[in-house]
């Protein structure tokens, strides 16, 4: 009887053992049977030279209307193909079927960062698949990074930060200037298993662009993705430059004296942010606005500093009301966000050298007359509901070694001083803001 049942229980178990090999095999076989496609491309797509967009409209406005080409891709007809010059050779792909040229995979690229429609909508006016938009905008902005960013991104020699200086001296007064620098939060969705990391203290999801930027409103670096939620002294000092700036690794002109300045002491170089930032000895911030009534040179040196940190503010908005990407949120993973804003970084920087008056000119950006700010056309484009927002953005710490206090306070004198001869409007523009 025992060994009945034991036989049983081996024959039940190799059933069951031979059942699921066959099933496997079943699997196995219908896997390797692949389904035939009904066709490889939609029908819509196969007229992307008759009637896509690119073929038609975008070449009838590069031969004939130069405005429209501009208000389309941001650039002119020959600053687009300067860069098709410098990118096509990585944008050219290899297929058995007709490869998309570079110069579509650039031209789409380019009006998506323009605009911000969607893969569909984009899909519709170039007849390319939205699946293959999306991975041409990703490759063709870590192209536009890789290609452009060693030129137009340059970190500047010790002449070139001599350079900066100089051109802040010049336009807005302030001597020994590096460079402004300011935050500014990049709303995106809420990517996926991110928990809180992302989102900051206005309560939406972002991540983080750090910048500085020259006195002509070009970026001089930028420091990009940093969690939405990080707090004090997070994204300054765990950016490269302000790893760099903190241990004296950049290469900065030393010191020399203020222009005209009868003590003729040797002043550091300094960079120059908003409250947010830490005071250094080569970084400035204004003057705390706690008290009720600031005494007057406290005033005139936060005015003097504004001047100069107002150039941060407009290099952001030019490159917002130019890119419009920016001007609703960002519905993409973070890594393709950054990707995104490193390549408008750069175009922004490449389209500056190009010189072109539609993308920017002295009526874009604000302009300070005597005292009185007359706002720049880009507040009219970009509106407070933007994915790019000045929320504040904390950099770092409130305790300042004692060489720093010194130094704010020596330009203090000196900007209410001989130095005030630059801008002897001043005085009139505090008393009219009290």
């Amino acid at each position: 009887m025992n060994n009945n049942l034991h036989k049983a229980v081996i024959l039940g178990s190799l059933g069951v053992a031979v059942a699921l090999l066959a099933r496997d095999r079943e699997n196995k076989n219908k896997k390797q049977v692949r389904r035939k496609r009904k066709m490889w491309v939609k029908d819509i797509y196969l007229k992307r030279k008759e009637q896509g967009l690119f073929n038609n409209l975008i070449k009838e406005m590069q031969l004939s209307d130069p405005v429209l080409f501009f208000n389309f891709a941001r650039m002119n007809a020959t600053s687009f193909e300067r860069l098709l010059l410098l990118c096509g050779n990585y944008l050219t792909k290899h297929s058995p079927r007709e490869a998309i040229p570079p110069s579509l995979r650039l031209m789409l690229t380019l009006r998506f960062l323009a605009t911000g429609d969607s893969y569909p909508s984009l899909a519709y006016a170039f007849r390319v698949h939205p699946s293959t938009i999306c991975n041409i905008v990703w490759e063709t902005c870590h192209i536009l990074w890789a290609v452009l960013s060693p030129t137009y991104l340059k970190p500047p020699s010790e002449e070139g930060w001599l350079k900066v200086t100089q051109d802040f001296y010049n336009l807005w007064q302030m001597p020994n200037t590096l460079g402004a620098m300011d935050g500014k939060h990049i709303r995106i969705r809420a990517p996926s298993n991110s928990g809180s990391r992302f989102y900051n203290y206005k309560k939406y999801f972002s991540t983080i662009l750090f910048a500085v930027c020259d006195a002509k409103y070009n970026f001089i670096y930028v420091d990009i993705g940093s969690y939405g939620a990080q707090s004090d002294g997070g994204v300054f000092r765990k950016s490269s430059l302000g790893q760099k700036l903190l241990s004296g690794q950049l290469n900065l002109p030393i010191g020399c004296p203020l222009p005209n300045d009868p003590n003729n002491c040797t002043v550091p170089t300094f960079f120059i942010g908003d409250e947010a930032f830490p005071l250094l000895t080569n970084l400035l911030r204004p003057y705390s606005k706690r008290e009720k009534r600031m005494p007057e040179d406290q005033l005139i040196f936060n005015y003097r500093l504004s001047r100069g940190r107002r150039v941060i503010e407009n290099t952001f908005g030019i490159m917002v009301a130019r890119f419009r990407i920016f001007l609703r949120e960002i519905h993409a993973e973070p890594e393709t966000v950054d990707a995104i804003v490193k390549a408008v970084v750069c175009l922004h920087n490449f389209i500056k050298s190009e010189k072109i008056d539609m993308y920017y000119n002295s009526s874009v950006v604000d302009r300070d007359t005597n005292g009185t700010i007359q706002p720049g056309s880009w507040r009219d484009m970009v509106s407070e509901n933007t994915a790019f927002q000045s929320g504040t953005v904390r950099f770092g710490n409130r305790n300042a070694a004692k060489a720093a206090w010194k130094l704010r306070d020596y330009i203090k004198e000196y900007v209410n001083g001989v130095g005030g001869d630059l801008c002897p409007w001043q005085w009139d523009c505090i008393k009219r803001t009290e």
